[in-house]
């Protein structure tokens, strides 16, 4: 496949993963209005964990799997286990496209991270595109005392422990299959789950609800397939600006499912936000091109 062929399809990949993880979101946002939140997160995760172990099983990866439980992928599976919690609880209360726009702050927060504890090299420009970023959840958190949104913050939150979880994976080793990091991740968000349950009281979902459930684990995963063949043998920069599609589908969504539309402060804030995000990436791109250019030798 030529670099051009392989990195439209990444563009067309990224794109239905982000449409796959909105219909996984929308599932869970109208079962968990109904059901408490740890058990949607309990039974998704259930459901999720079979699908994975039967990919496992037909791929042959079942046998080698105890062998991928890595520290990194401990860490890994804590911080997608406590970003999910944080992500349900603010989804239900939240409108939808707001929240993807918080949670689409993770990679300038993982920018960040990135050069505070691992020593990356940030400069000034990726430094002011995170600032435009974070400047623009203020406007959607909206800190004032008359319309200060608590679960906007729970939705920040979520986004630091989606950085986290994608800090750690840097550094899970290469031979440990996706499968594998992902039925961790699985399973840790399901215990999640389960622990939750501590402190509610669960119904039998009817039949409508374990629809949905079963729909929102299976979109999940397709989504997380798809997301992952998006950046195999791609220019990571052309092709992770489509993670911004995500803002679209969940504002279409939000519309036509639940009647949400952001008032015009929170348009502003989404608006910075995939500012920044598609400016530092810019950044990256134009420095992977110096770095390129400086290794190549002189004729």
């Amino acid at each position: 496949m030529t670099p051009s062929a392989a990195n439209r399809r990444g563009m067309l990949a990224l794109s239905f993963s982000m449409a796959l993880y909105t219909v996984n979101d929308t599932c869970v946002k109208l079962v968990a209005r109904e059901l408490p939140f740890g058990e949607v997160i309990f039974l998704r995760g259930v459901l999720s964990v079979l699908f994975l172990l039967i990919a496992l099983s037909v791929t042959g990866q079942l046998r080698g799997l105890s062998k991928s439980c890595s520290t990194p992928v401990l860490w890994r599976s804590l911080f997608d286990a406590l970003g999910t919690i944080a992500f349900i609880a603010a989804l239900v209360r939240m409108n939808f496209a707001e929240l993807a726009a918080v949670v689409l702050t993770s990679p300038l927060i993982l920018t960040a991270l990135a050069a505070l504890t691992l020593g990356a090299r940030v400069g000034w420009r990726r430094w002011s595109a995170i600032a435009v970023g974070l400047i623009g959840t203020l406007f959607i958190v909206k800190p004032s005392a008359q319309a200060f949104d608590v679960w906007a913050l729970v939705g920040l939150s979520a986004a630091f422990f989606s950085a986290g979880r994608d800090l750690a994976t840097r550094s899970i080793h290469t031979g440990i299959s996706t499968l594998s990091v992902s039925f961790y991740g699985a399973v840790a968000v399901t215990l999640a789950g389960a622990a939750l349950g501590l402190t509610e009281t669960w119904a039998m979902p009817t039949a409508s609800q374990w629809l949905g459930i079963t729909i929102a684990a299976a979109f999940l995963g397709i989504g997380a397939y798809f997301a992952v063949l998006a950046f195999r043998e791609v220019d990571i920069p052309t092709v992770a600006p489509f993670r911004y599609t995500l803002l679209f589908w969940t504002a279409l969504s939000g519309y036509l499912v639940f009647g949400e539309v952001p008032d015009r402060w929170s348009f502003v804030g989404a608006g910075l936000i995939a500012l920044g995000g598609l400016y530092a990436l810019h950044r990256e791109a134009v420095r992977h091109r110096e770095i390129s250019a400086r290794s190549i030798p002189p004729a």
